[in-house]
């Protein structure tokens, strides 16, 4: 063999490289969630390949990135890790810029890897109502006021009825409690509507609770009369004005009508309005009846008061002892003397 030296040293160098260990690359594929909101934790799962997180104080390897000029959010915890997935745990500052963050994982070899999508950061937006709750199709001007919070960097307001297309508005203005503006409803859809908002960072949020009917622009019409006349009239609870009375442009379905007036008793029916068409009422009102109760009043008992003089004497507990003489009657004389005399004889007898 002519090359002897330089055949062994080709396999040598063969049997070298087998031995050498080629780190793997890493690769983010997803995050989940995709934001989160100043103030909060939020607990983000990663998923890739080659992870190789080191043993201990792994969550220090897992954080989130802004730019050279911001200070990373470093997780706070690692919940779970595998070569595939890391579950990892965030404390999110009050006053930590708003924006697109990017999550960096750093293997046990030092080597960084950043995920393609980012993370954003922003306030917390809630719904609370909007005003009106509804309008007719085919205006093309309807002011509404929508109060929430965290509404300071909302750009867009929008219904949303997952059967048909999106409401949208940017024609706002937006305040850290309420956005202000107008919808046009031209050809729109009658249908419940959700509220949304989308903020400049295009964080969207929506409400269940907060809703838009869009209603029928068709209309009709209700002629309304009563006897007695001059009574109130109320459609659909809404005072509307007084007898005779005829109300345009009510909206196609049906409706409440009531009648009242003072001394009568109320008078109330549902009126069916359709397209175009004119519904004529007349209320006949009956006069209330009333009960008259007459209370016969109940003589007072007469009182005669009497006054009883009470003369007190006072007995002494004492009685001083009293001596009385009485003289003696001649009667009395006289049967004494006899008694005398008679004694005298008996004994002049016994002698």
């Amino acid at each position: 063999m002519k090359h002897p030296f330089l055949i062994l040293g080709f396999i040598g160098t063969i049997l070298l490289l087998t031995l050498v260990v080629i780190p793997v690359s890493a690769d983010i594929t997803s995050i989940s969630p995709t934001s989160g909101n100043r103030g909060d934790s939020v607990t983000i799962t990663i998923k890739g390949t080659g992870f190789d997180l080191p043993s201990s104080s792994s969550y220090k390897y897992v954080r989130l990135y802004y730019d050279s000029d911001t200070t990373n959010i470093t997780s706070s915890s690692i919940t779970s890790k595998s070569s595939t997935k890391i579950v990892a745990k965030f404390t999110i500052g009050s006053t930590k810029t708003k924006g697109s963050w990017y999550v960096v994982v750093v293997n046990d070899d030092d080597s960084e890897y950043m995920s393609s999508s980012a993370f954003t950061i922003s306030d917390d937006m809630t719904l609370t109502s909007i005003s009106p709750t509804y309008a007719k199709t085919n205006d093309d001007d309807v002011s509404f006021t929508l109060v929430g919070t965290g509404l300071t960097d909302v750009e867009q307001v929008y219904l949303y009825n997952k059967n048909y297309d999106n409401v949208t508005t940017t024609d706002i203005t937006a305040s850290s409690s309420s956005v202000t503006g107008t919808f046009d409803l031209s050809d729109i859809d009658e249908a419940t509507y959700k509220v949304c908002v989308m903020d400049s960072l295009e964080i969207r949020k929506c409400s269940s609770s907060v809703t838009f009917d869009v209603d029928t622009d068709a209309v009709g019409e209700i002629d309304i009369s009563s006897s007695p006349t001059g009574a109130s009239v109320y459609v659909d609870s809404t005072y509307v004005g007084t007898t005779p009375y005829a109300m345009t442009d009510v909206s196609v379905g049906s409706h409440t009508v009531k009648v009242s007036k003072t001394g009568y008793n109320d008078w109330s029916n549902i009126v069916k309005v359709t397209d175009g068409g004119t519904n004529t009422v007349a209320a006949d009102l009956s006069v209330v009846e009333t009960t008259v109760i007459t209370t016969v009043p109940t003589s007072a008992p007469t009182t005669i008061k009497t006054l009883l003089k009470v003369t007190t004497v006072k007995v002494p507990t004492t009685y001083p002892k009293t001596t009385t003489t009485t003289p003696a009657s001649p009667v009395e004389g006289a049967v004494i003397l006899g008694a005398i005399g008679l004694g005298i004889v008996v004994l002049h007898r016994k002698q």
